[in-house]
């Protein structure tokens, strides 16, 4: 059959390139780069099915030239917020130990030392993201004398930029008057301004049926000021 003629935005809407990674328990993924996203940010996605340590070897600090946030999101649609894991992450220079067992955003500026982290529990898979605002990704060794230490508590130096999601539960008229449309699940935002002092919105939300139009007027297109 012939192939048919692209179409203006075929680029802005295509197939996620899921494959295999087996960087410890992420196994299947994919990383989403300028070349394929057509702007400045780099995106790895994919989920976690097993236990271990995270990341690359030797799984030791590290820093970036750029900001960052991190979303560690638990795959049960009947209850988004259960990470359904325990996950030990180390931020900041003091290596200060957070334990994430709901889903949660780290955000992290740039040049703030971040890892080891390690998957104490799976349950269950767990989805996660790392978002990176630069054209392309790039770590380097973070100059930290000291070693993890116990978990801290609520008012670390690091724990602001730990942030546990606050969902809603979208109902009917979630939207307003002009969509009645009730898809189930739940939704939060992350906003990194005030705890990491960099400029990301990241709106998250699970669907749990169909058919469901999102937005106020769904009938109508809409643009944004931002890519």
């Amino acid at each position: 059959m012939p192939r048919a003629a692209a179409k203006k935005y075929d680029n802005n809407a295509k197939a996620v390139p899921i494959r295999e990674i087996n960087e410890g328990g992420f196994r299947q993924g994919a990383i989403l780069d300028k070349a394929w996203l057509g702007f400045d940010v780099h995106i790895k996605y994919g989920s976690y099915s097993v236990a271990g340590r995270m990341g690359r070897e030797p799984n030791t600090p590290h820093v970036h030239d750029f900001d960052q946030v991190l979303l560690f999101a638990g795959s049960d649609m009947n209850d988004i917020g259960d990470l359904n894991a325990e996950v030990e992450f180390c931020l900041g220079d003091d290596l200060e130990t957070h334990m994430i067992t709901t889903t949660t955003a780290i955000t992290i500026p740039k040049g703030m030392p971040h890892f080891p982290a390690t998957v104490n529990i799976l349950n269950k898979p767990f989805f996660y993201y790392e978002i990176s605002l630069t054209d392309k990704y790039r770590e380097k060794p973070a100059l930290v004398n000291k070693k993890p230490g116990p978990v801290v508590a609520m008012r670390s130096a690091t724990r602001k930029y730990v942030m546990p999601l606050a969902f809603i539960r979208k109902g009917a008229w979630h939207y307003g008057p002009t969509n009645h449309d009730d898809g189930g699940g739940h939704l939060a935002f992350i906003r990194t301004q005030e705890a990491a002092g960099f400029d990301c919105v990241i709106l998250y939300e699970s669907m749990k049926r169909g058919p469901y139009r999102i937005c106020p007027e769904p009938e109508k297109p809409h643009a944004h000021p931002t890519t």
